[in-house]
């Protein structure tokens, strides 16, 4: 009974937000969305016991939008022919998506998925080419969103690398996107300061949010760590040059333009 009214609660949650924070993933939507929470904590002068929960800020800020972040309808365990295609439950609604290169996306889904979900038990190898879940379930997950994204009210594309090269530009960019005015740059700054890498590793590390969302399996084992790397093209690290070959075959031959930005 638990879990079906765990179920209802988030269907009826999905269709009152007025805004959707959509990823695969592994796109660093955790670190997007604490930044986003330490606006709001800042600019407002409210508090929640777990700023990951970001749709329970409207409880004490009338004037924000209900936002809600989510995976879309889990398609880390899905073929890519099974990813849903048909995007018009978000028609009146907007629509954050975030997105990371394919590459790193598939090295950090794999760690996810042996060191803390433990559902895939293979090598690094052979998860490039695995059906459900991995690259090729990306690639169709990120063309879809690009076939659709004129049906939600409107459309903000972020991507991990560009929160990486200025957080602050695009924190502001997502603020003004969620309807938060007059937010001052001190604030934006503060935001992204208070969630470095080495910040939300140090969360991690003691749980300090008491959520599993941000705690290792293992405290002593850093691959381990939602938190585990962070870093822009660390895939290289990770895969052998047949892999790599691969997956750039993959991306050069399916990925939707909108993101031609990953085609090498």
């Amino acid at each position: 009974m638990h879990d079906y009214w765990k179920r209802l609660r988030r269907n009826w949650l999905m269709r009152r937000a007025d805004i959707h924070i959509v990823s695969f993933p592994k796109c660093g939507r955790t670190w997007l969305v604490l930044m986003l929470s330490k606006v709001i904590e800042l600019h407002y002068g409210v508090s929640i016991d777990n700023p990951l929960k970001l749709r329970r800020y409207t409880r004490k800020c009338r004037d924000l939008p209900l936002i809600l972040q989510h995976h879309d309808g889990g398609p880390e365990f899905q073929r890519a022919e099974e990813v849903e295609t048909d995007k018009s439950f978000y028609r009146g609604s907007k629509v954050v998506f975030l997105v990371r290169d394919p590459r790193d996306v598939t090295v950090s889904a794999y760690f996810q998925k042996t060191k803390r979900n433990i559902n895939f038990h293979g090598t690094i190898r052979e998860y490039v080419y695995e059906p459900v879940g991995s690259i090729e379930t990306n690639i169709a997950f990120y063309n879809i969103w690009a076939e659709n994204r004129g049906i939600p009210d409107d459309f903000l594309l972020l991507t991990y690398e560009n929160l990486h090269a200025d957080a602050t530009r695009e924190l502001e960019r997502l603020v003004r996107f969620v309807g938060i005015k007059g937010v001052s740059t001190e604030t934006l700054q503060t935001a992204v300061d208070a969630c470095t890498f080495e910040n939300m590793r140090r969360l991690e590390s003691t749980n300090a949010l008491g959520s599993g969302r941000l705690a290792p399996r293992d405290v002593d084992d850093q691959s381990t760590y939602k938190t585990r790397e962070g870093r822009i093209g660390g895939y290289v690290d990770h895969l052998e040059p047949p892999e790599i070959a691969h997956v750039d075959r993959l991306i050069g031959a399916r990925l939707h333009d909108d993101y031609a930005f990953y085609k090498l």
